[in-house]
């Protein structure tokens, strides 16, 4: 029986210490490349977009070099093209994490062919985190650990120490990835194939597109918004200008409708690590360009 007692104790301490260590990592929003972005406060300002936003533009930046002030915190709110392309359920999250009270924020939309495409119609990332998380700004936020976070807790400490993926308090996705010329050539080609897959499936959506457009609408009444198209490799480039070969002049005259400015860097010879994302170093000139031309 004393044995018995002595386990439970050690147990016991062994769970309080790993707890302990764990509050950290749940604290500063280390648990994966989403989680932080549900844990910081409502934003009065925001980036956002899919993955290549995620990756591609810098709060940090924007913020210290744009030619203006607005209402902060500026937060990267973009995620995947899986989570975020434009719909209703993205713009519910967006609706959630804006500050209501902001009247002179900076939007930066980010937009591409593939964000506004879907399968007859059909929007699944309704099922979603993005369509089903209605706390987007509580520390810790215990339903998305419990319902979307599937790593047993334990290895949240072992895999943050070795984790190719970052995700700044910002909301900037740093990733580390080895960016040489064959490997690089290599994810492109793969990109292709993933992305050719989607062309034969996928067409430009409708409900996509007015979404996108409600998006818009909605940030206008909040402060500057701007329409970014951002860098690609040319192999992605030309693939995204046969799969929706008007997408420029559809973006350029719905910025002429919603009053804001269409800012296309696709053919812009940055470096990217798959044709589809910018590198660490390219996202921070990129970013800097970026605020540069927010005038």
């Amino acid at each position: 029986m004393r044995r018995l007692l002595i386990r439970l104790l050690l147990l016991t301490v062994a769970a309080g210490a790993g707890l302990l260590a764990l509050l950290p990592v749940l604290r500063n929003g280390r648990v994966d490349a989403f989680y932080a972005r549900f844990t910081s406060p409502p934003a009065g300002s925001l980036i956002v977009g899919t993955s290549r936003a995620a990756q591609g533009i810098r709060p940090d930046i924007i913020t210290s070099q744009a030619p203006f002030a607005f209402d902060g915190p500026l937060l990267n709110y973009a995620f995947t093209l899986t989570h975020s392309p434009y719909g209703p359920a993205y713009l519910a999250s967006i609706r959630r994490k804006l500050k209501p009270e902001t009247r002179n924020g900076l939007f930066i939309v980010a937009v591409d062919p593939w964000s506004l495409a879907a399968v007859n119609e059909q929007f699944p990332e309704a099922s979603s985190f993005i369509g089903q998380l209605s706390q987007v700004s509580q520390n810790p936020n215990l339903p998305y650990l419990t319902r979307y976070q599937t790593k047993p807790l334990y290895r949240l400490l072992l895999d943050y120490a070795t984790a190719t993926e970052r995700l700044h308090p910002d909301g900037w996705l740093e990733v580390r990835i080895a960016t040489d010329s064959a490997t690089v050539r290599a994810r492109t080609a793969r990109k292709v194939l993933d992305y050719r897959k989607l062309m034969a499936a996928q067409h430009l959506s409708a409900g996509r597109l007015a979404a996108l457009r409600q998006t818009i609408e909605l940030l206008r009444q909040h402060g500057r918004v701007y329409l970014v198209r951002l860098p690609v490799g040319p192999p992605l480039r030309q693939l995204e200008q046969e799969f929706q070969p008007d997408f420029a002049a559809q973006m350029q005259q719905l910025a002429r409708q919603q009053q804001v400015r269409y800012l296309d860097y696709s053919a812009q010879p940055y470096a990217t690590t798959d044709g589809n994302h910018l590198q660490r170093e390219a996202a921070a000139a990129f970013s800097r360009q970026l605020a540069a031309a927010l005038r």
